[in-house]
């Protein structure tokens, strides 16, 4: 069942944006701790500069600063995948910033929103448009857009790591992603991030009107948030927007891919269920 109520805080929006074609939306995606490895198999190489190198060099100054026992506590990894992190931290400060090797941004991450968002199979026309409006959020990079390279990193939002004066990486993030966005010269914004993720803007002091979406699946009846689920359907519609050029917030509503139909959408937030 799909109902859709009008609320106050739909006016936030303003009935010319619902209503008009925007050009050039931009989707902001969390990233996956899956991450793939040298040599990159990707059709291009990235060129974009990293967008906050002075905050990129000083989390990885205060990663590598830690001791191991700390490191242990931070990445909350077993022991035998200890040593595989560790040496992801092992690299020069610059490598992170000025990658000789790098992985282009819409091919570094392998998880299960990047399985579904499958960028290797995408068009070229959806391909360069996601290469120009796909935002994945980062620990470490703070935006990681398709046309940059990074190196592999593990690195949760949430993490416990202090940087500098920054107790921890949303003070760090917070409002340096917050004025980011509002200087994005786009239409709109679809926020698919994670609530992890999503935490890493200041919602009321962002401009650039944005639907926040939601995936929920039936379960025995209740609607559930199932993790794995959500996450490749965050994929998905990032690769629909990208191949069939959704420009306007209500073309959002006729995503229908892999059993899913919106349920509702009040205000500046859409919800969309999957039965059975």
């Amino acid at each position: 069942m799909c109902r859709t109520k009008a609320v106050p805080k739909a006016i936030k929006l303003g009935l010319a944006i619902i209503f008009d074609t925007m050009n050039n939306p931009i989707v902001l995606l969390s990233p996956s701790k899956g991450m793939g490895t040298f040599p990159s198999n990707a059709p291009y190489v990235g060129s974009a500069p990293v967008p906050f190198k002075a905050e990129t060099a000083a989390i990885v100054a205060a990663v590598q600063g830690l001791s191991e026992a700390e490191q242990k506590t931070l990445f909350k990894v077993s022991d035998s995948l200890f040593t595989t992190v560790q040496n992801i931290w092992s690299l020069d400060n610059k490598q992170y910033i000025d990658p000789s090797q790098g992985l282009p941004g819409l091919f570094a991450y392998t998880g299960e929103a990047f399985k579904s968002f499958d960028a290797y199979s995408l068009g070229p026309n959806a391909l360069q448009r996601a290469k120009n409006s796909l935002a994945i959020i980062s620990g470490l990079y703070g935006v990681v857009n398709g046309d940059m390279n990074i190196v592999p990193y593990r690195l949760e939002m949430q993490s416990r790591l202090s940087v500098g004066d920054y107790k921890n990486l949303y003070a760090l993030w917070k409002p340096l992603l917050t004025k980011w966005l509002n200087k994005q010269e786009v239409g709109f914004a679809v926020n698919l991030c994670s609530t992890e993720y999503a935490k890493a803007f200041d919602w009321k002091v962002v401009t650039v009107p944005t639907i926040h979406v939601d995936f929920k699946q039936m379960k025995n009846g209740e609607q559930k948030s199932i993790s794995a689920f959500s996450k490749q359907a965050r994929g998905l519609m990032a690769r629909w927007i990208f191949k069939e050029n959704i420009q306007t917030i209500f073309g959002l509503a006729s995503f229908d891919l892999d059993g899913y139909r919106l349920y509702s959408h009040e205000g500046d937030h859409m919800v969309f269920l999957r039965e059975g």
